[in-house]
């Protein structure tokens, strides 16, 4: 069958983003709690309940799949109860099975994301009482059940299969964001086990496997969490079918704009038939949801796809020796299977002397349970490089060819395991300095007229200077201020300004970072995988297919004010300080005290830099904040936040100031002008200063390296001027010659605190 990728131009999910909105705002929200089903199934419309909190008066559905939803007509009152809402949901016929999300829009702003499925298998509601095999529900297969554990409980369900038949069984949970740690049990008749799965590879501890029944007749699934702990949050997902227990695709990557074949790596793959995908050309697009039927299948498997610009290569086998090893282009991504036990792989290919690649194992973030162990060899089998998983990580290796020749990868598992499961994919690049971004949260609800903020995390690779942050794909009537991640810092605030007083409508945008390394102009768009993990129950890998744009939503108008600041950026540097007003706009009926403060409060400012801030006091409307440096303060460009607080009665409100620029550069630099002085007389010469705004005193001027027998009369740059003209003086018997390293030193003085500085050095000539 051919899987077309135009559905997903949208690219999948969400960047997540802290907020920053007033807690009265933020109580209205809307929030998802549980949907009834947990899937909507290709080709047809199903009505889906969600459940959660000012879900009244919506106004829109975002799916990260394709497909229409609308407020279901059979629902009488629909969209006027806030704890409860339907939409009708209809997906095209041929959208893939796999993990997508959903999110609820109203007039108040945008839910958090709730992990949802197209799925092509029916969907039941699990019935309860059905703790014992007395009590079991029955069900006709295919199904798929959708239910929550409650504490110390164990569900039963029971089925008919024919002799020989052979059903494939899956629980999702820990994969659609739920605490739940599952196991499952096959019992016959008489309540013997036949089977069970616990922690199934490459299901991020889901459980999953697939039975041959040898006999006809009745049989029970139970299942329960590992540790017996339950909840309303612990919801699940069992799937019963013919699908193929496929893990990820194979190959686990494809070439942008080409048609590929995909075939499957799993633990059972029941025949799974090789899917022709039409593989995206947008450079966003990064991953696709595949699915995997048997030849006469009813219901599928599901993987992601990687989407990549450069070549995908697929080992050859035989290829466990040196000799036999695939011939692949160096900068081409590598995919592979150990297919038994023990297996090894080897990759040789051309690299010249002083290339430097990364080598980049991906296995278990896209599904396969392969733990990677690769060496790097020369031709003459030297190892060069090796490397295994670190944590979450999978293998890396970071390597300069020392000479032009053959090189090789050597792959095996760590712990020699081998199977059709075991796929593996090795993504190669040029070394290149630069960073990786992150957000920390998922959503970001600005108020009309407001600001919201989140904050921007970067991880650095041998790049050390600024990073530029900025926002892509903005609504009308809302602004990212520009921030900036400063050199030696790991994180920024970054401020998102609502201009309008529209509600209720949902965009997704991105957050950019830029630099200039060396020649080369760099960006990175941040992703959202660290704070998926804290939304969806310390998920390890979160779906690879919803990590890149931010949804972002209007909310309503703050209650009590909104804040400005002045100026948009603030001049200083070591022993230095500037001023900034902060301004509150206030609504008619509050006036109370605003107070302020650096956000976040521990790690907001570079060191050395301090901010005085103060409250704006009741019935006032600004207050100037002094920003200061100490000696020893990193010069360059920052962004901080400042956050204000008010209170009325038991209500609080909080609102940003857009983010403020602090310039952070030395308090003057001199420039000399070359001069030419004959013996035995004079000359005059001009010293220009070039100040930082925040420092005005005077700099006293001295010389350094003048030829022997040449004196500088006492000089200084008076407070608040910008030049002098210096008289010099040659001696009869004064050295004749050029001398070019000839420095104006200079001496400003803040307090009692001495400011050095010094001019680039210039050419004295006695003639």
């Amino acid at each position: 069958m051919t899987v077309s990728a135009r559905f997903f131009s949208m690219t999948g999910f969400l960047l997540c983003a802290v907020i920053a909105l007033p807690s009265i705002v933020s109580a209205q929200q809307p929030s998802i709690t549980s949907t009834s089903p947990q899937a909507a199934m290709p080709g047809a419309a199903v009505d889906v309940v969600l459940k959660g909190g000012s879900l009244a008066g919506p106004t829109q559905l975002w799916t990260s799949f394709p497909a229409e939803a609308a407020l279901s007509p059979d629902v009488k009152d629909n969209g006027t109860n806030a704890a409860q809402v339907t939409y009708r949901i209809t997906v095209p016929e041929g959208t893939p099975a796999g993990i997508h999300a959903i999110r609820a829009v109203t007039p108040t702003g945008v839910s958090k994301p709730v992990l949802f499925l197209v799925d092509d298998l029916a969907s039941v509601a699990e019935k309860k009482p059905n703790n014992s095999t007395g009590a079991a529900q029955p069900l006709s297969l295919p199904i798929a059940v959708d239910g929550t554990v409650d504490a110390l409980a164990r569900h039963y369900f029971k089925f008919s299969v024919e002799q020989g038949q052979t059903v494939s069984f899956e629980v999702l949970a820990r994969r659609i964001g739920s605490p739940l740690d599952p196991l499952i049990r096959i019992l016959d008749a008489t309540g013997r086990e036949l089977a069970y799965s616990d922690d199934a590879a490459g299901t991020m501890g889901d459980a999953r496997l697939c039975h041959t029944f040898k006999d006809a007749g009745e049989y029970f699934v139970e299942l329960r969490d590992i540790s017996y702990t339950g909840g309303a949050g612990h919801r699940y997902r069992l799937r019963i079918g013919d699908f193929p227990c496929v893990s990820a695709p194979y190959p686990m990557g494809a070439k942008a704009g080409t048609t590929a074949t995909i075939g499957f790596a799993g633990s059972h793959l029941r025949d799974a038939q090789p899917v022709s995908v039409n593989v995206p050309s947008d450079p966003s697009i990064k991953w696709i949801p595949v699915a995997a039927k048997s030849a006469d299948g009813q219901s599928s498997g599901f993987a992601v796809l990687a989407v990549s610009p450069q070549d995908e290569a697929v080992e050859q086998e035989p290829n466990n020796d040196q000799s036999q090893a695939t011939r692949v282009e160096l900068g081409a991504n590598i995919n592979g299977r150990f297919e038994t036990p023990g297996d090894i792989d080897r990759f040789i290919f051309k690299a010249a002397k002083g290339q430097r690649f990364l080598f980049t194992g991906i296995t278990r973030r896209q599904g396969a349970p392969t733990d990677l162990h690769v060496r790097l060899l020369d031709a003459t089998g030297k190892q060069l490089a090796i490397a295994e998983d670190s944590g979450k990580n999978d293998a890396l290796i970071n390597h300069t060819f020392p000479a032009d020749g053959d090189y090789v990868l050597e792959v095996q598992d760590l712990h020699r395991r081998g199977g059709p499961e075991f796929a593996y994919r090795i993504t190669t690049a040029p070394y290149q300095p630069g960073f990786d971004l992150s957000t920390s949260g998922e959503t970001i609800n600005v108020p009309a007229s407001g600001t919201a903020f989140v904050t921007v995390t970067a991880t650095r690779r041998g790049y050390n200077g600024p990073i530029e942050i900025s926002g892509e794909n903005l609504p009308e009537g809302v602004t990212v201020t520009p921030a900036v991640i400063g050199p030696g810092r790991p994180n920024a605030v970054v401020t998102i300004q609502n201009g309008t007083t529209a509600a209720g409508a949902i965009s997704e945008i991105r957050l950019i970072g830029t630099a200039k390394i060396g020649n080369a102009d760099y960006r990175a768009v941040a992703t959202a995988t660290t704070a998926q993990q804290g939304l969806f129950s310390a998920m390890p890998w979160p779906p690879l297919n919803l990590s890149e744009k931010v949804a972002l939503a209007a909310a309503p108008a703050p209650n009590f004010f909104t804040l400005t600041s002045d100026p948009a950026t603030v001049v200083l540097g070591p022993d230095l300080s500037a001023t900034v007003t902060v301004k509150a706009n206030r609504t008619k009926d509050f006036g109370e005290a605003i107070a302020l403060a650096v956000e976040p409060a521990k790690a907001g400012l570079p060191p050395e830099v301090a901010v005085a801030a103060k409250p704006i006091e009741k019935g006032k409307n600004e207050i100037a904040i002094v920003v200061s440096a100490k000696t020893k303060a990193p010069l360059g460009e920052f962004t901080i936040v400042l956050k204000g607080t008010g209170k009325k009665g038991k209500a609080s409100s909080s609102q940003a100031a857009p983010g403020i620029r602090i310039r952070l550069q030395a308090p003057y630099s001199l420039k000399a002008e070359n001069i030419t002085i004959a013996r035995g007389a004079k000359a005059k010469m001009k010293v220009t200063a070039v100040r930082n705004p925040a420092y005005t005193g005077p700099i006293i001027l001295t010389f350094v390296n003048l030829p022997k027998g040449v004196t500088a009369a006492p000089a200084t740059i008076e407070a608040g001027k910008n030049e002098v003209e210096v008289e010099l003086t040659a001696a009869a018997d004064a050295a004749v010659g050029i001398v070019k390293n000839t420095i104006s030193q200079g001496e400003g003085l803040v307090g009692k605190t001495k400011i050095p500085g010094k001019s680039p050095a210039f050419e004295l000539t006695v003639q």
